[in-house]
């Protein structure tokens, strides 16, 4: 087992409890939405919405590394991302380089325009509510690939 394909494994346990907390986060925040009055929330509503859209961005950004890592382990081009971004969709890891690029978008709004504008932001929850499980479906899809190509170092379940 060659170096960096250890080092895709590990980047997948990481994902894999990555995962875990982005699926209870999700749980939580399903909870509060629709959101009707920002002004009423309690403060561990509000803890609940962070957690999500902190586990969230991570998550993003993780499974961004670990797709990077696996186009260099293939020899594909890894630069610009957007390269990485068309071998994932051509591999069917991800549904499409414009659906990554708009949730990517989503996380970069909610990050730096967080508690702004009210109404957008709960615009942003919603979707990255229904942006949640196509990450977590695009994670299997990337795991399976790997779990096909590299199957004695997988432990992921």
């Amino acid at each position: 087992m060659s170096e960096h394909i250890t080092l895709i494994w590990k980047k997948f346990d990481h994902l894999a409890r990555m995962r875990e907390y982005l699926v209870y986060s999700v749980a939580q925040v399903a909870q509060l939405l629709p959101i009707a009055d920002w002004n009423t929330l309690q403060p561990d509503q509000h803890e609940k919405l962070a957690a999500f859209r902190i586990r969230f961005s991570e998550y993003l950004e993780h499974m961004s590394k670990t797709m990077k890592a696996l186009a260099v382990e293939e020899e594909k081009p890894s630069e610009p991302f957007t390269a990485v971004l068309l071998y994932m969709e051509k591999l069917g890891c991800i549904e499409s380089v414009g659906r990554w690029k708009e949730i990517r978008e989503l996380r970069n709004a909610v990050n730096h325009e967080y508690e702004d504008d009210l109404s957008l932001l709960h615009e942003f929850f919603e979707q990255m509510m229904h942006a949640a499980p196509e990450l977590l479906r695009w994670h299997q899809q990337l795991h399976d690939f790997c779990t096909a190509t590299y199957p004695a170092q997988s432990d992921e379940s």
